[in-house]
């Protein structure tokens, strides 16, 4: 399997996981969070941020419709 394939199954669960919790995080510790998770995986905080609010807008959107 290859990196992109992989990369869309994480996406997908994510997505589902979102969905099913019925929550997305948001508030003062995000920032925090996403500093954290930027530390450990070495991906950029922009760019975790800027993921973060596409499939946010992604979800609102499929949930409240267009």
């Amino acid at each position: 399997m290859d990196e992109k394939r992989m990369g869309e199954i994480a996406l997908a669960l994510w997505r589902y996981q979102v969905k099913r919790s019925g929550t997305f995080p948001v508030g003062p510790r995000v920032n925090r969070d996403v500093g954290n998770l930027s530390k450990a995986t070495g991906i950029p905080k922009e760019e975790l941020m800027e993921f973060g609010k596409i499939v946010g807008q992604e979800i609102f959107q499929e949930t409240y419709g267009k």
